[in-house]
C-alpha cells in the first residue's frame, strides 16, 4: 500500500495525523501529528479541539516556543513509538513517524472526494455544497475527479461550518502545474484571491515579520494561486506526487549536517517546489554566511509556505541547514534545508527562510 502525501490516519492511541511525503521508511510512515488527545499531555499555548468523543490539542507549530518545546518533550516522553530516528540524518533531526501496527484506520483523499462527489447533492450542508460546486469548478481545467482528493476535516468528518477551509489536493506534478496555469486565468463570482489583508494575518501568525518586511512578503506570496477563497470559505490546494514521481527515495541518500547558513543562488528549476518535501534547483550559489564557500545544488523546504514561491531566471536567498549529501554510488553535493520539525522549537525557527530576492 502506497501511502501518499496529506491522507489522514487515525492510531488505536486515538492520535490524528497527517501523512507527510511520499517516501517512507519500511517500518513506519512518517507524518505530522494534528490532533493529540489530553489524557497523557495537555497544553494551553495550543488549540483544543473536540473529536470523536475525545477532548484534543491541535498541534500548532508557530505556538509560543517555550511551551511548544516542553510539549514536544512531553509527546516524545508519552509516546516514544511516534517518534523516528532516521537511518538518513543524524541523530537529532526530529520526524514523527506511526507504526504500521498503531494505524488504526487511513483516510484517503482520492477516495473520499469520489464518495463525496457522488452524494445527492440536498444531501449536502453548506460546507460541502461548496466543496463540491468548487471540485466541479477545478474540473473545468481538464483535470479528471481521479486526479483529486479533499482531506483534513472535510475528509473526516469534523469540520465547522463557514469555519473550516476547503483542502485539495492534486495527484501529479504536471496536473498541479495545468491546474495553477487555469486558476491565474480564471474569473468566478464566488471566487476571490487572498488580498492584503488576508496575507498579514498569515504574516503575523507565523512570526514572519522577523523574517521579512510587508514588502518582500507580498511580493512573493502575491503570486500564488494555491491559496484563496471560494464562496467566503478559504480554500488550500496541495501537490502530492504520483508513486512513481518521487524526486528523492528513502535511504538512498545520507545527510551530515554542517551548519546554519544563509545562501544566494539563481533558481534552474522549480518543478519540484509543488510538492512537500520540495526543493529548488539552483545554480551559481553563493554562501553569504555560516560556511566556507561550496557549491549549492538544492534548496529543500518542508513548509507549504515555500511551495511555488519562485521561478527559473529568478535569484533567491535562503537560510537554513547545510547538509553534504553522499548518495549510495558515493557522489556528494550540498543542500540548504529549510523547515526540519526540530526548527520550530530552537533558534532556527525565527532564522529560517526562503525569499526572492529584487533583481
Amino acid at each position: 500500500m502506497h501511502f501518499y502525501e496529506s491522507s489522514i490516519i487515525t492510531t488505536v492511541d486515538g492520535l490524528h495525523c497527517q501523512v507527510y511525503g511520499n517516501e517512507h521508511p519500511i517500518d513506519g510512515i512518517l507524518v505530522k501529528p494534528k490532533y493529540i488527545p489530553t489524557e497523557k499531555l495537555h497544553s494551553d499555548a495550543l488549540p483544543y479541539r473536540f473529536i470523536a468523543g475525545r477532548k484534543m490539542n491541535r498541534l500548532n507549530l508557530w505556538a509560543d516556543k517555550k511551551k511548544l518545546k516542553k510539549y514536544i518533550e512531553e509527546f516524545k516522553a508519552q509516546y516514544p513509538e511516534y517518534t523516528y530516528k532516521s537511518t538518513m540524518h543524524e541523530d537529532n533531526t526530529l520526524f514523527f513517524s506511526v507504526p504500521i501496527n498503531r494505524i488504526e484506520r487511513i483516510y484517503f483523499p482520492k477516495k473520499g472526494l469520489s464518495e463525496l462527489m457522488s452524494m445527492p447533492a440536498k444531501s449536502l450542508d453548506e460546507h460541502l455544497k461548496a466543496v463540491y460546486e468548487f471540485v466541479n469548478l477545478l474540473l473545468e481545467s481538464g483535470i479528471k475527479l481521479n486526479e483529486l482528493g479533499v482531506t483534513y476535516s472535510t475528509l473526516v468528518g469534523h469540520y465547522f461550518l463557514n469555519i473550516s477551509d476547503i483542502n485539495i489536493v492534486v495527484y501529479g506534478k504536471d496536473n498541479f502545474w495545468k491546474l495553477m496555469d487555469y486558476l491565474k486565468k480564471l474569473s468566478h463570482p464566488l471566487l476571490r484571491w487572498k488580498n492584503e489583508e488576508d496575507w498579514m494575518r498569515f504574516y503575523k501568525g507565523r512570526n514572519r515579520f522577523a523574517i521579512f518586511t510587508k514588502e518582500q512578503f507580498l511580493r512573493n506570496m502575491d503570486r500564488k494561486k494555491s491559496e484563496g477563497y471560494f464562496n467566503n470559505s478559504l480554500f488550500i490546494i496541495f501537490g502530492v506526487e504520483n508513486g512513481n514521481e518521487s524526486w528523492f527515495k528513502w535511504n538512498e541518500e545520507k545527510y551530515k549536517k554542517l551548519g546554519l547558513v544563509t545562501v544566494q543562488g539563481k533558481v534552474a528549476d522549480n518543478f519540484n517546489s509543488v510538492v512537500r518535501p520540495g526543493f529548488y534547483e539552483i545554480k551559481d550559489s553563493k554562501i553569504i554566511n555560516g560556511y566556507d564557500e561550496v557549491p549549492v545544488k538544492k534548496i529543500v523546504f518542508y513548509s507549504r509556505d515555500y511551495c511555488m514561491l519562485s521561478y527559473p531566471g529568478e535569484h533567491i536567498e535562503a537560510c537554513g541547514l547545510l547538509e553534504l549529501a553522499t548518495t549510495k554510488e558515493g557522489k556528494q553535493y550540498h543542500r540548504v534545508v529549510v523547515g526540519y520539525f526540530d526548527a520550530y522549537i530552537g533558534d532556527r525557527r525565527e532564522k529560517e527562510f526562503i525569499r526572492v530576492l529584487n533583481d
